[in-house]
Formats: structure tokens, sequence, C-alpha cells
């Protein structure tokens, strides 16, 4: 959670203000501030009441890697180069070159720290350093023996069992954070960065906040089925192949029972995390420091509880796009207010910069939304981008723009130098996404115009009176960095050939340009 100011509100704090800035792993947008009254999160709607919530705030790529190293930098992904885990290329060039959000405040004196999840696999080193919770996935005795010896397949997606918050990493991390607090030395402000695990899967949370809700009356979803014209290559069927789900076939609909225990699990994991925020909020009021201290929310992306027949995320619909975003401060003008401007993940960056007076580096793709903070109504961007790979290595991707009325996606094969197949979905007349307008060629003349948008990309829907001149190199295709990139890299090889001394150099060659189309 980042609590901000806007405009002149900065000024009323003596020094500097200091920042919350708290990551969710995979929340989406089924939270009670955002109109889900069925949710109980006490602690974020105290946060939306005092802050000001965006309702149309969009993710550049909907898988924890290549999101996370958008936000934290400031850059669409053809300047990250991230798809997943991270790069090479991030982590030798862009990291080093740019730095990310935490740099950017050590830099300007401030209290840095990192604690949970905040980057995807690199430890980034600060002057204190990272606190992670340790400990197993899971907590039944049962599920974690099954865990070592069988692994994801033989564990459910889900666990509940009687104990304390702490129990849980979750609850350990709060703890952390409230130590740091109570530490903390007043000669300098705080920027401190909380990355809480859940509902990541498996949405684990202890059986207090099971009891939250009754699984007879969970809602189900309201569009469980495929589009009308979907096409194949839009399926993420990630998730299935892991856990011990009720089935594995990606084509047929859990029972209704069992989604709804899965909706049960997934919204007991919201509010868990919602008890371990509300621990800080209470620290930070018996500090006496509400009024000098910014809370910033946001999720990493967005995650699929049966949309479109999907459970979990990488899709380039709204479930997974579409991501929480609440700048909140006590006493901020607009407070309880919601923007329905079009927001980008690239924008946070710079936002909390702006509102800690810090310059925007020139470099950086995103915009201060603090304009919104001042007329949450105003106009802000004509459209926001996002794209999505599909064969680990980069040969075939998806890559989508939301306007306020329309999502389109094209869906690339880069080896073949083809468009497999388009999606057009006019999101005033069909909200849930369920009829495809591509496929119709009535609407030929409005796919070709939210073509060329997606074509001119996110310079040119930028808000009315803003240039921006980042001017960054295109990054190479991904070649996956780390051991979780293993097996990428061995796919990489098989393709292209070479071995992991060049496989670098050899995909920086293979650099896609994207004002000649070229492909990798």
């Amino acid at each position: 959670i980042i609590l901000v100011s806007c405009g002149d509100e900065s000024a009323k704090i003596e020094d500097k203000p200091n920042f919350v800035f708290i990551i969710i792993d995979d929340q989406n947008m089924e939270l009670s501030c955002f109109g889900k009254d069925y949710i109980k999160t006490p602690n974020l709607d105290r946060l939306s009441s005092e802050g000001i919530r965006f309702s149309h705030a969009y993710v550049q790529q909907a898988v924890c890697a290549a999101s996370r190293a958008s936000f934290l930098t400031g850059l669409h992904p053809r300047s990250t180069g991230v798809e997943y885990p991270y790069s090479y290329y991030f982590v030798e060039e862009v990291i080093p070159k740019y730095g990310t959000i935490g740099k950017h405040f050590l830099q300007n004196g401030y209290d840095t720290r990192y604690f949970g999840k905040v980057h995807h696999g690199v430890d980034e080193k600060l002057e204190v350093p990272n606190y992670y919770p340790g400990g197993t996935r899971y907590v039944d005795p049962e599920n974690i023996e099954i865990d070592r010896t069988l692994g994801n397949l033989g564990v459910p997606p889900y666990e509940k069992y009687e104990g304390p918050d702490t129990l849980f990493k979750d609850g350990r991390i709060a703890e952390a954070v409230l130590d740091a607090l109570k530490a903390w030395d007043r000669s300098r402000p705080f920027f401190y960065v909380v990355g809480f695990q859940k509902p990541h899967l498996p949405f684990r949370a202890p059986e207090k906040y099971w009891k939250f809700y009754n699984q007879e009356r969970i809602p189900r979803v309201e569009n469980p089925g495929r589009p009308e014209g979907f096409p194949e290559i839009a399926k993420s069927w990630y998730n299935l192949k892991q856990y011990k789900w009720e089935h594995s076939d990606p084509d047929s609909l859990f029972s209704d029972d069992y989604a709804r225990l899965l909706r049960q699990a997934f919204f007991a994991c919201t509010s868990f995390v919602d008890a371990q925020i509300g621990k800080l909020i209470d620290e930070v009021d018996r500090m006496g420091i509400s009024e000098d201290t910014y809370f910033v929310y946001i999720s990493d992306h967005g995650f699929h509880l049966g949309e479109q027949n999907h459970w979990g995320k990488t899709t380039l619909y709204e479930s997974s796009l579409n991501s929480p975003l609440i700048i909140s401060r006590k006493g901020m003008s607009n407070e309880g207010t919601v923007s329905e401007s079009l927001v980008e993940y690239v924008d946070i960056l710079p936002t909390v910069l702006d509102l800690a007076g810090i310059k925007i580096p020139a470099h950086i793709e995103g915009v201060s939304t603090v304009p919104l903070l001042k007329d949450p109504g105003m106009e802000f961007k004509k459209a926001v981008f996002s794209q999505q790979e599909r064969d680990a290595i980069g040969r075939r991707k998806g890559y989508s723009v939301r306007t306020v009325r329309y999502r389109y996606t094209e869906w690339h094969d880069h080896e073949a130098g083809v468009i497999m197949a388009r999606e057009l979905y006019d999101l005033n007349a069909d909200p849930m996404e369920m009829n495809n307008l591509a496929i119709y060629p009535e609407h030929e003349a409005l796919v070709q115009e939210m073509a060329a948008i997606l074509e001119a990309g996110w310079e040119e829907a930028l808000p009315d009176g803003v240039v921006n001149r980042a001017g960054n190199p295109v990054a190479p295709p991904a070649y996956s960095w780390g051991p979780e990139g293993v097996p990428r890299r061995k796919l990489w090889h098989e393709v292209y050939g070479g071995d992991e001394s060049e496989g670098w150099r050899k995909a920086c060659e293979r650099r896609i340009s994207i004002d000649d189309g070229t492909s990798p």
C-alpha cells in the first residue's frame, strides 16, 4: 500500500514523506472497496476511504517476473526484455544501468528496506538485507510430507490449518515490518516495500479466515465458459499442470462445489493478508505519523477464478490484466473517491517519486498519476498496453491494447511473421468478454482502427500535453536468468543452437526490431 498525497500536500510534511509500498502476489479485483461486497477486507476498505482507488489500472504482463520488472523500473516489457523468469539482459544491463524503485529511494536518503517477495528471484542489495520469512510452502505436516515426496502434483492447490497468523509466511512478514517500524530512526524517512505472498497458489490461510466465508453462498463467476470466437492460443492452462486439482483438463469446467471451494480458499487468503495490512496501519497510527505516511497497495497482476474457464494468470483478458491500485494517506484531498481513468503499472514508480519530491529520471516510460489525485475524473491515458508470451522463448506472443471502451488483442507468430488470431471485445456491451467481435466481417473497420492504436504504441497514447523522450533500446528476446530459467535456456539452445556461454550474446543478435518488423 502506498499512501499518496497530491500536489502541494507533500509540502505540508516538514521533511520527506514516508512510504509503505505493499505488493500482493496474484490478487485480483475481487475486493470490497472495488464493489465486491462479499469480500471481507476491512483494512483495505479503511485505506480506500482515506485515499483514492483506481478501478482501471492495468499491468504490462500478467506474470510475476515480467510485471515486477516493469513496475519496479517504470519500463515497458519492450525495454526490460523480461518474460518469465527475469532475463540476463534485465539483470546484467537494465538493473545496473537504470536502478529500481528501491535504489531510487535509497540514493535519495531514505531508509529503504524490502520484506518478502519484491523481485522475482533477485536479491537486490540495499543497506539492510532483504527479509525473507523462510519455512515450507505448506503448514499441515501431512501436506509438507506429500509435497516433499511427490511435489506439486500430489498436493491440493489450497490449505487451511488452525493456528496463529505467524505460522504462515505472510504473518511473519508483517511482524518483521512491525519490528522495523518500532525501531525506525526518525532522522530520515522510510520507504518500506512489503511483498506479501498470498493469495498466490497454493491458496493457504489460517482456518479462521476460511470461516469468514460460507462456501454455499459464494457466487460463481458470470462467465465460466470460453468466449464466442475464442482462439486456441489465448488459452492458458499452466496452473492446471500443477497441484492436485479436481481435474487437469483445460477445456472442462470444475464442478460448482469445487469452484466455490477454490474461491473460498482464495478469499480466505485475501482476508488473511488484509489482516496483516491492518497491523501495519495500526502501528503507523500508534506512531503518530499517519498524515506523513503514504500507503500504496498493488498486486503484481490479476488472477482468473473461473472466468473464461481459466484458473490462473497469463492471459490477455481483464481478469488477468486489470489489477488493484490504492494510493492513500490520512488527510489527503479527494479521499474515498475512485478514478476510472486508464493508468498502467509503469506509472507507479514515477508517481511515488513525484510524491517524494524526487526528480523522475528521463529513462522512465511511465507517467506520474499525481494529477489524478488532484482531479480523479480527469482524462488521462488514451489507451494502455499489455502482452503475453506463449511458447517460453518468445516465438509466439500476444499484444493487447485497452481503450475506454474496447480491448483488442493480436496473437503473433514471430517466426512465420504472421498474425495468428485477433480478439476484439466491446467492454461496454460485453464486460465479461464473451463475444469476440473480430470474427465478424461487419467489425473489420473497428478491428483496423484498434490495430492502428496497438501499432502506434504507448508513446502515442500518453495524456494530452505529455511527451516521453526516453528512447530506450528494444530489449533482446528473453534469455532466461538463474536456476529457474534452466528449462527455458535448454529449449532456447535446442531451437537456436549454441551453448550457455554464448546464449545471451545470441539472444542480443536476435533482438526484435519493433520499427522494421523483423522477427526474433
